[in-house]
């Protein structure tokens, strides 16, 4: 019996140009003696409705968008309590997941390749009972990925990210917040900060001169303190950017779980989308939880 693959895809996400491939990644896999169903998201079914919605039984999910798609789907999967194997073609603006994952660009790679492939389980993080693939952030920069129109981003790519973030340094607000793990307690006040399990961060190699692995069981946990001025801010900015985490002004550490608290609801943002308004938050890592399909490594 051949294994059933569900592809979904997101019709707008990077460049928009997905749609026209389809069909063909739909006849890779059929030669393969695959059976496929293509499900899209629109403005008001989004990948974790799809997810619901879809009762039939299936094998491997095909995820063809960006970050925030892969989220959704991993959520719809996470919600059905639902085992697949999960593929990801990568066609949003920035791939930051895609890039730490060391996935395919080739659109047609996976669809031609799939039985060369390996099955590599990786960790997810649990925001409250969000889930999330790398990344949950809060502060400055953090709402630059969404606040900034799919449109925008589609017709100048990571420069509608950099225009964003650059008004936002303009913007800071510090947030007095506790923070609570099983290694340390922090109470200060902080402008950004993040919980990861990724190289990439907004576009960004933050993690440039780490090993990270994305199935230790570990978050990478970034928090900046609020600066005195607006060249403190700069310089912490700067050092992150470039994977340098040794300031006065910078934590770092990593944590199995994390719970912070904060005097107000602060926006977060989940794999680069939207994630909620909170004062209060537990995020654990759920530990090689998600099975990914994904080239061989070549020596």
């Amino acid at each position: 019996m051949s294994r059933k693959v569900l592809i979904l895809v997101n019709p707008k996400a990077g460049k928009a140009k997905i749609k026209k491939d389809i069909q063909e990644i739909e006849e890779n896999l059929k030669r393969l003696n695959y059976g496929v169903v293509t499900k899209y998201t629109t403005k008001r079914v989004n990948g974790t409705e799809v997810i619901r919605n879809y009762d039939d039984d299936y094998d491997i999910l095909i995820v063809c968008g960006g970050d925030g798609t892969l989220n959704e789907a991993t959520q719809g999967l996470y919600e059905m309590k639902k085992k697949v194997f999960v593929g990801f073609i990568p066609t949003g603006t920035t791939n930051d997941f895609a890039k730490s994952l060391k996935v395919s660009f080739n659109k047609m790679d996976i669809s031609t390749n799939i039985n060369k492939y390996n099955y590599e389980k990786v960790d997810q993080g649990l925001f409250n009972e969000r889930v999330f693939n790398y990344s949950a952030t809060f502060g400055v920069f953090s709402k630059v990925s969404y606040r900034t129109s799919t449109k925008w981003k589609n017709k100048v790519g990571r420069l509608a990210y950099l225009g964003s973030a650059t008004k936002e340094i303009f913007n800071i607000k510090p947030y007095k917040m506790n923070v609570y793990t099983d290694e340390k307690n922090i109470e200060d006040e902080f402008i950004f900060g993040s919980v990861s399990n990724s190289n990439y961060i907004g576009g960004f190699n933050m993690f440039k001169d780490e090993e990270i692995k994305l199935n230790d069981g570990k978050f990478e946990v970034v928090l900046v303190k609020k600066p005195k001025n607006i060249l403190d801010t700069a310089k912490a900015a700067i050092k992150i950017i470039n994977g340098n985490f040794e300031d006065e002004n910078i934590y770092y550490f990593k944590t199995s779980k994390i719970e912070m608290e904060s005097e107000e609801q602060i926006d977060w943002s989940l794999d680069g989308e939207f994630g909620g308004k909170k004062d209060k938050v537990k995020i654990h890592n759920m530990k090689e939880s998600i099975e990914y399909i994904m080239p061989r490594k070549t020596k």
